[in-house]
């Protein structure tokens, strides 16, 4: 990475800490960070404020008790430990951060500065991700093109989605003018429009007008007034004037930073999109087991971004790149398409769908009655079925055995003085008596404190799920899914303490 691009990118993710951690008074000591030297890499090496960008981005994810929060963080120990704790829960909310370790966020090597602010933008750009769909964001189906319906606009990627936002609202303000890439936005004309038409009506009597902007054919003067209206927006915290100007020797960084600034404005200002058309103002719940699935498959890095987990296996694609995941190559030798023909495309996406059920036969996945058509229909009941045994394949490297599981885990707790005798993971038990943490105990020469646990079911899972994401244990389990003895999930839970050779480092 160019010198140039790294200050950049730093001074970035240190004006979007100082943004969003200001107000915690956990990070006033680290707080503000200067964009211009190094503060950023030595507040991530301390392991607090990395705690808390996972938790601005992914509420509750990491249970603020877990957390060594002392005014200055000594000792190495504290500080691996919340850098750990950070990374687990950060990969466990769906951020492609497998390659980064711990040891690059403390090491003060080229390498290890690069990979401190990967880990800073995967976290980021995944938690406005995790917004852009249609239960947080109903008004998205607004986005849909002719002939387009609910499904399709469930499949469009994040970025994607982002793009026809601003050309939504690019047409609306009459301006003919398109984007295809986040590119386009460099010379300052779209964000002209844009940030005039999605402002709310109160804080359009600050912004400099469009005609402003355009009539200076000067780049860098456009720069700067749109950096003004971002900034009267609370908008101004990735870009800077070097992200006009240098666009096109810097593109990678550009696009990303400019892809930030977009999604942001998405999320804060949805503009015309919740008075078009006639959708459902009224957000819906994710369900739970969807959410937690769709953040394991997105840890791998999948393309396109998973925002809808059934939709999204529709095609086949997604589905072949897990089976990559599981076994690298598996799928060569199978023809899968990947440019559709609109007149063919239920065909073509059976026919991909063909190809999975082929994989799902050559490997040990028990699946006898997958069917290619109810996956490309997003049957809810199949396309479930497949990622349960994805994800049990992979936790248990092939070898998922639920019989020899519950023994090991009833030996586990008999080893800790423990009379209870499991019978399934649907036991009662399990959250009553705070199981989990007792197996996790064992593992971890008891991190999990006993006094931390007194609180309803729900508050000491999140507890015990953050220590065991503390020790490294990738758990893609949920607070409620123990509270709601959800066999299914709870057995993955303790698959994941069983599985050494997953546990990150």
């Amino acid at each position: 990475m160019p010198k140039s691009c790294e200050s950049r990118e730093k001074s970035a993710y240190s004006r979007y800490i100082n943004k969003c951690l200001g107000f915690d008074a956990d990070c006033r000591p680290y707080l503000p960070l200067d964009p211009y030297n190094e503060d950023l890499y030595d507040a991530i090496r301390q392991g607090l404020i990395p705690c808390k960008l996972v938790n601005n981005s992914f509420p509750e994810a990491i249970d603020e008790r877990c957390i060594h929060k002392s005014l200055n963080i000594t000792n190495i120990t504290q500080r691996v430990a919340n850098l750990q704790l950070g990374v687990t829960a950060a990969l466990c909310n769906g951020c492609a951060i497998r390659s980064v370790q711990v040891e690059d966020l403390v090491s003060d090597t080229k390498e290890g500065k690069c990979n401190s602010l990967e880990f800073v933008y995967q976290v980021i750009i995944n938690g406005y991700f995790r917004q852009i769909n249609v239960y947080q964001h109903p008004e998205i189906c607004n986005l849909k093109f002719v002939g387009e319906d609910t499904r399709d606009i469930k499949c469009i990627s994040p970025q994607e989605l982002l793009l026809r936002y601003v050309n939504v609202h690019l047409l609306h303000a009459g301006i003919s003018k398109q984007i295809c890439s986040f590119e386009d936005l460099c010379d300052g004309i779209v964000y002209a429009y844009l940030l005039y038409h999605i402002a709310p009506m109160t804080l359009r009597s600050r912004l400099i007008s469009p005609d402003q902007i355009i009539s200076d054919a000067d780049l860098s003067n456009r720069a700067k007034a749109v950096l003004q209206n971002l900034r009267e927006l609370e908008a101004d915290m990735f870009l800077c004037h070097a992200d006009f100007m240098d666009s096109r020797t810097e593109l990678d960084l550009v696009t990303r930073l400019h892809l930030a600034t977009i999604a942001h404005l998405f999320c804060m200002f949805p503009g015309i999109l919740v008075t078009m058309g006639n959708h459902s103002r009224s957000r819906l719940q994710e369900d739970i087991d969807h959410l937690v699935t769709r953040n394991f498959v997105n840890s791998f890095g999948v393309t396109p971004f998973s925002t809808h987990t059934c939709v999204n296996l529709r095609d086949g694609l997604l589905g072949c790149q897990l089976f990559e995941v599981l076994r690298p190559g598996s799928s060569i030798g199978l023809k899968f398409i990947r440019e559709f023909d609109p007149e063919r495309i239920e065909s073509q996406y059976i026919h991909n769908n063909t190809n999975i059920v082929r994989l799902v036969q050559s490997y040990p996945l028990h699946l006898p009655h997958i069917d290619s058509e109810r996956l490309s229909k997003t049957d809810e009941a199949c396309c479930m079925s497949l990622l349960l045994e994805i994800k049990r394949a992979y936790i248990s490297n092939d070898h998922y055995d639920e019989a020899a599981l519950l023994r090991w885990v009833n030996e586990q707790l008999h080893r800790a003085g423990r009379s209870v005798e499991l019978r399934s993971f649907s036991d009662r038990a399990i959250p009553e008596e705070n199981l989990f943490a007792i197996v996790l105990n064992n593992l971890t020469n008891g991190m999990a404190r006993k006094e931390m646990m007194t609180g309803k079911r729900t508050e000491n899972a999140r507890y015990y799920i953050s220590i065991a994401h503390k020790a490294g244990y990738p758990v893609f389990t949920s607070p409620e899914h123990f509270a709601s003895c959800n066999s299914k999930f709870v057995t993955l839970a303790f698959a994941t303490l069983r599985s050494p050779i997953r546990v990150l480092h």
